[in-house]
């Protein structure tokens, strides 16, 4: 993990091969009054002396199925947890997290996404340090200063604060669930089209942009997709190296100041997915974000080959946003959106080939990205996660109003081939 020491500044990184063992002593180097958070299935791992040393909650754990073969007529496999909310990192679960940890100085997430996200947020909330234990390499949020939390059925993203260290065990990181390893893979590997995105709001906004965050992961995204096989055999100096990639994309959303670096198109995809189903936990983040990806960069690459392109007024009616999505506060988004649209065209009339030109570099093509999920098992269709495929389209076309975020999504509804 050579480049996280040269940019870690609030964030102690610490790379132990029995941290499960040895978790009490290294909270007391940073508390005295140790609250520690787990799911059911993390908590096993843990030795019951040490949860009869500290304070602690279990929280129940969405179970998580080996992922399947499939040839594209066959769905991925996918599951429906009976209680969504209690398995979710809920309002519900942040505020009773809150209560319990009242009287410790410590907050201890020993898990993976929502064990993480509950503890970043509560501690957050309560003005309290928290020490993250990654059980997997599932997500780039372990090193980001925001939470996801479902709030009234709805997730959305709080500002919150960096874990005061993170500490990793080796072993259980490489042995965790196949299925999170590929989930984190994915979310990760979403670092094509998610540069693309950022790369043309600049371009064509003057939006602000930073491209460190890209450099830092480049030469571990090329070992990724050299080896990706690897991650199926669950190769242990494979494995962390995908870790040491999350963590760093996680501090890069730290130096974008925001999620930029990390989440663009895809990302609005699957959480306007999420709003219209209802549905979150019938399949890992980062399995909707693979499908997510493949649609981008499919769009991406569809926009980018047109020489002259011509844009066109958005002429979408209201309606069929609050009757996709059942709210109304993306009509404001839309409006703005119409009303950038003669700089958009100007602009795309005079730099059209040097900005798709400078956006080329930097790609992955979308056939190299299937040909990888497919190695893997990653599902990259909307029928692998038993999307209803008309649905998906419907969503996608109106994804671009659910944010103020500008990406390609914006440019498929308002250009033309000349």
């Amino acid at each position: 993990m050579r480049y996280l020491k040269q940019i870690l500044q609030h964030t102690e990184q610490v790379l132990i091969r029995e941290v499960a063992d040895n978790i009490y002593e290294i909270c007391r180097q940073y508390g005295n009054d140790i609250f520690l958070i787990a799911d059911e299935n993390t908590a096993k791992l843990l030795n019951k002396n040490i949860l009869n040393k500290v304070s602690h909650l279990i929280i129940p754990a969405t179970p998580v199925i080996p992922a399947r073969d499939y040839d594209g007529s066959q769905c991925h496999a996918t599951w429906m947890t009976p209680n969504r909310l209690n398995r979710a990192a809920s309002l519900q679960a942040v505020n009773l997290v809150r209560n319990k940890a009242k009287d410790s100085d410590l907050m201890v997430a020993f898990g993976s996404g929502t064990v993480n996200d509950i503890c970043k947020y509560a501690s957050y909330l309560e003005g309290k340090d928290y020490i993250s234990f990654p059980t997997a390499a599932s997500m780039n949020g372990y090193s980001s200063a925001n939470a996801s939390i479902l709030v009234d059925g709805y997730k959305k993203s709080f500002g919150a604060h960096l874990p005061k260290a993170i500490y990793i065990d080796t072993d259980i990181i490489a042995n965790a669930p196949l299925r999170l390893t590929l989930s984190g893979f994915a979310d990760f590997i979403c670092r094509s089209t998610v540069q693309a995105d950022w790369l043309l709001s600049h371009l064509l906004l003057g939006t602000e942009y930073n491209e460190l965050p890209f450099k830092l992961v480049r030469n571990l995204e090329e070992i990724l997709l050299r080896e990706h096989l690897a991650l199926a055999k669950k190769d242990k100096r494979v494995v962390l190296l995908l870790m040491e990639a999350l963590l760093i994309s996680g501090l890069g959303m730290v130096m974008s100041k925001g999620s930029y670096s990390a989440s663009q198109g895809e990302h609005m995809i699957a959480h306007a997915i999420e709003m219209v189903t209802q549905d979150y936990s019938s399949s890992l983040h980062g399995e909707k974000i693979a499908v997510t990806t493949i649609t981008m960069a499919n769009l991406q690459e569809e926009i980018l080959s047109i020489r002259n392109p011509i844009t066109k007024p958005i002429t979408l009616d209201v309606k069929h946003i609050t009757q996709c999505f059942g709210n109304t506060e993306f009509i404001k988004i839309l409006k703005q959106k119409q009303m950038m649209q003669q700089k958009i065209q100007e602009i795309i009339c005079k730099e059209w080939s040097n900005i798709s030109s400078l956006i080329k570099q930097n790609l992955l093509s979308a056939k190299h990205l299937q040909k990888v999920f497919e190695d893997l098992s990653i599902p990259y269709l909307p029928e692998h996660l038993n999307w209803n495929k008309e649905q998906y389209c419907k969503v996608v076309n109106l994804t671009f109003a659910t944010r103020d975020r500008f990406t390609f999504l914006d440019l498929a509804g308002c250009i033309e081939k000349s």
